[in-house]
C-alpha cells in the first residue's frame, strides 16, 4: 500500500469512529452494540471479502437485514483468546 491509500484507511476508520460515538438512541446512549463492534472488526481483520464494500454503518445495516450471520466471540478461533472465557 501507498502512503496515500495508507492515509486514507485511517481516515475512513476515524469517519467511522466518530460516527459510530454520535450515533444515539431515543435515550442519548449510544446506539451501537459492542458485540456488532467486535464483529466488524474480526470480519475486518481477517479479511472477509463480503467487508470490501462495506462501513460500520453500511455493516450494521447489512447485519439487521440478515446478510450476516450472527457473532460469538467465544466461538470465534481467531478472537476468543481475547476473552476471559477461553
Amino acid at each position: 500500500m501507498s502512503t496515500k491509500q495508507i492515509n486514507k484507511a485511517f481516515e475512513l476508520g476515524k469517519k467511522d469512529a466518530e460516527k459510530a460515538l454520535e450515533n444515539k438512541d431515543e435515550k442519548g446512549n449510544c446506539a451501537n452494540s459492542l458485540d456488532d463492534i467486535i464483529h466488524y472488526h474480526a470480519l475486518k481483520k481477517r479479511g472477509d471479502q463480503r467487508m470490501m464494500k462495506h462501513t460500520y454503518g453500511s455493516f450494521v445495516d447489512a447485519k439487521r437485514n440478515g446478510q450476516f450471520e450472527e457473532y460469538n466471540i467465544h466461538e470465534d478461533p481467531w478472537n476468543k483468546h481475547y476473552t476471559m472465557m477461553n
